[in-house]
Formats: C-alpha cells, sequence, structure tokens
C-alpha cells in the first residue's frame, strides 16, 4: 500500500509542470496585435497633450510601395507624426510648427476650398492609395476621404495633400525627393526651419535604400497600423 502511493507520488507535480509548460508555449504564440481600422478609414487624430487638433492627413498603402503614414497638426502648432510601412521614419514623432507655417497650412485649406468638397471614393482604378485629410474650423469639422483612383476628384485636392506634405515638412520623415522648400523637423521637438544641408523632401515613390527597404514587422513599425 505504501510502495503504490510512493509510485503515485509523482504525478500531481509532473501533471502541474506540464500545464505550466503548455501555457507558456500558448502564450509565445499568441498572435499580434494588428489595427483593425479599414484603409479608406481614418485613424482618431494623434493629438500632443493640452492642444487641439486643427487639420490631419493621412496616406494608406497601395498595391506596391506607396508609404502609409499620418500627420496631425494642432493649434498650437505641434505635429505628431506616425509612420507606419514604406517611410525612412517609423513610429512616432513629434515636433513643431512656426507660427508662419500653420498659418500657410490653414490658407492652403481655404484656396482649395476645402469646406466645399466631399468624398472621392469611386474605384475607377484600382490598387491605388488613399489621402485621409480633415480640417477643424471653428466648431465645424470637415473630412475628405480621397482614392487616387477616383478621376472626378479636383486637382485642387491633390494639390493641397502635396501642399501639406511640404507645409509640415513630412518628407525628410517619409524620405521621399521632391522640388519643394527644405524643412528639417528636429528630433528633439524644436520647430522645422529652412536647411542648407541637403536635398529638399517630401512625399512620392519611395527612394530604394538601406533605409527604406520594405515594410517592417507590424509590432516594429507602429502597433495600430493598417493590416
Amino acid at each position: 500500500m505504501h510502495k503504490a502511493s510512493r509510485n503515485r507520488s509523482w504525478f500531481v507535480p509532473a501533471v502541474i509542470g506540464l500545464a505550466l509548460v503548455s501555457t507558456g508555449a500558448c502564450r509565445k504564440k499568441a498572435p499580434k496585435q494588428t489595427d483593425t481600422t479599414s484603409p479608406d478609414q481614418p485613424h482618431e487624430p494623434d493629438v500632443a497633450p493640452g492642444a487641439t487638433a486643427v487639420a490631419t492627413m493621412e496616406r494608406t498603402g497601395c498595391y506596391g510601395e506607396c508609404p502609409v503614414y499620418r500627420l496631425t497638426v494642432s493649434n498650437d502648432g505641434s505635429v505628431v507624426y506616425v509612420g507606419t510601412r514604406w517611410v525612412k521614419t517609423l513610429g512616432k514623432k513629434e515636433y513643431k510648427l512656426s507660427s508662419v507655417q500653420l498659418t500657410e497650412l490653414q490658407t492652403a485649406f481655404d484656396h482649395a476650398k476645402f469646406m466645399q468638397l466631399h468624398d472621392y471614393d469611386r474605384v475607377e482604378n484600382t490598387d491605388d492609395d488613399w489621402a485621409l485629410v480633415s480640417y477643424h474650423r471653428g466648431t465645424t469639422v470637415k473630412h475628405v476621404r480621397h482614392y487616387h483612383g477616383d478621376n472626378s476628384a479636383p486637382l485642387t485636392l491633390s494639390v493641397l495633400e502635396d501642399e501639406f506634405d511640404r507645409i509640415v515638412g513630412s518628407g525628410r520623415l517619409v524620405g521621399m525627393p521632391s522640388a519643394g522648400t527644405t524643412l528639417s523637423p528636429s528630433m528633439s521637438g524644436a520647430a522645422p526651419s529652412p536647411a542648407a544641408d541637403g536635398p529638399s523632401l517630401a512625399p512620392g515613390k519611395p527612394a530604394h535604400s538601406a533605409e527604406n527597404a520594405g515594410p517592417p514587422d507590424d509590432t516594429v513599425a507602429d502597433p495600430d497600423n493598417h493590416p
């Protein structure tokens, strides 16, 4: 009787140990967290603490190497950039615009008659990217979804999108050559200023280099990116 009990004495600890190993294995195999936001729908603005969003723009992916990133500009001039895929700088960066740049951005929206525009989401050409733009004027918030395969969209909207990138100086983060002005946002949070240390940059087709070799792992770039 005592011998049988001793033979079974190893069973309970062994079962507990096996359960703990199995639990650890399951945790390791848990799927990565990905964003479920549809590519044609914007994320919530990435507003700096204590600030109010003035304008946002988000560029989504396409069937190719289109840069995926978003920008939020607030009333105090703060800019929050989040780079997700096919960009030079991944993740979140914050910096500030000057009052002149902030005014220039607001003027660009006025010139485009943005408050009179609507969504342009007809899929006439496939595999194109989206630009999701918003503008806050007083208590009114206007959102425009622009699919670049919709040929009915006015040229002024595309011009506004490019002006948005140029004015906020996103090119040095996205990593695109352009003929625009050279704004160099400081990674330490200082306001961008005209630079004379190289060619200007604004979004377009990504340059193929070791710094911009392709889409990274989802969890490395941005945990709430588009799938």
